[in-house]
């Protein structure tokens, strides 16, 4: 048997399609296995070739419109600064209306003030009622504030508004001093009224049935409210007795009512009359050393004779006082005098006590000589 191999000639591979015959070849067949050559091709067992196809080349997409950020952020900023801006509007007209609504009640109390230190007091009355019940009637008569010296130096320190109600802290000066007040407020219809009044009632106490007056106004049996300021009452004299002429100061606080205290006072020629009883009495007391008055002592006279009482009809009881001095020292004493008047008012007895002690008998005054 013949040993000698067959030969196999390897039929032609035509060329991939789409290329042409005379194209170049192809490039070089991936193998499995180490490289042979054409010595041992008997030994090769056959060949893969490899074809990688390209893939499609992808079509450029459509242009995407340009943004500007620029022209973002801005429109950001302003919409921003819009939104923000609407609070602060509302804001600023809360404010706006808020100190429209300060300087509203401020002027009310201004007003106020204003009145009250012009002794207008009408004025006064009309913008801040006297009381809230109107049932009781009440005035501040023109004549009473139109006669005292007013308040100076006032002021509105402070506004409070919560809601419809308010307050306003006020200061002024009356007779030197200093004086706060808080004056309540409240919205009705959308206009501010003050409902505290600085006007003060007005209560008398007569001295045995003394009647008082101020710039001619009476005193008793009447409601009266005295604005703040000093004030003084009418003086009146009679043949015998004088009333009036005390000074006294309102302040303003309705919870503390001013008390006129109306007292007699011998007029003026009576009393020095019954200063001279009084000093002649102590000289005789002294000289026959029946009195404490020390021997040499120099007696003198002091202001302020004043009615001890008077019955309403009957003897005036007097109250002098007189200074002994010796030397250095000097005694204060009081001596009670005792007058009696007629019926017109004409002196008719002096009576005179001893000096420092009011139990003594009285007996007729001595003679002035």
């Amino acid at each position: 048997m013949s040993t000698t191999m067959p030969e196999f000639e390897m039929p032609e591979v035509p060329p991939p399609a789409g290329r042409p015959a005379d194209a170049s070849p192809a490039p070089a067949v991936a193998s499995i296995g180490p490289a042979s050559t054409a010595a041992d091709a008997s030994t090769v067992l056959g060949a893969t070739e490899l074809t990688v196809e390209s893939a499609p080349v992808a079509s450029a997409p459509a242009p995407r419109p340009r943004v500007v950020w620029r022209h973002v952020l801005a429109a950001g900023l302003v919409g921003a600064l819009v939104g923000a801006g609407v609070p602060a509007t509302v804001q600023a007209l809360d404010r706006a209306a808020a100190a429209a609504e300060v300087d509203g009640l401020r002027s009310l109390a201004e007003d106020y003030l204003t009145a009250i230190a012009e002794r207008r007091a009408d004025d006064a009355t009309s913008l801040v009622p006297l009381v809230r019940q109107a049932d009781r009637a009440v005035a501040a008569p023109a004549a009473l504030l139109a006669s005292a010296r007013p308040i100076e130096r006032q002021e509105v320190r402070m506004v409070h508004i919560d809601g419809d109600v308010g307050s306003v802290e006020v200061r002024y000066r009356v007779a030197g001093q200093d004086v706060e007040r808080s004056l309540e407020a409240e919205r009705v219809d959308g206009r501010w009224q003050l409902l505290t009044s600085l006007a003060e009632r007005a209560s008398v106490q007569p001295y045995d049935e003394v009647s008082a007056s101020i710039g001619g106004i009476d005193l008793d049996g009447r409601d009266l409210r005295l604005y703040p300021g000093t004030y003084a009452l009418d003086r009146v004299e009679g043949p015998v007795l004088a009333t009036g002429g005390e000074r006294f100061v309102v302040d303003g606080d309705p919870q503390s009512p001013t008390e006129i205290w109306v007292q007699h006072e011998l007029v003026p020629d009576l009393a020095a009359l019954a200063s001279d009883y009084a000093i002649a009495a102590a000289a005789a007391c002294q000289l026959d050393r029946s009195c404490a008055i020390p021997e040499g002592a120099l007696l003198g006279a002091q202001d302020g004779v004043h009615v001890q009482w008077r019955m309403a009809s009957g003897p005036i009881v007097l109250g002098v006082p007189l200074m002994a001095t010796t030397g250095a020292t000097s005694e204060w004493l009081e001596m009670q005098v005792q007058l009696t008047v007629d019926a017109e008012g004409t002196p008719v007895l002096w009576e005179c006590g001893r000096p420092g002690t009011f139990d003594a008998a009285l007996v007729p005054c001595p003679a002035l000589g």
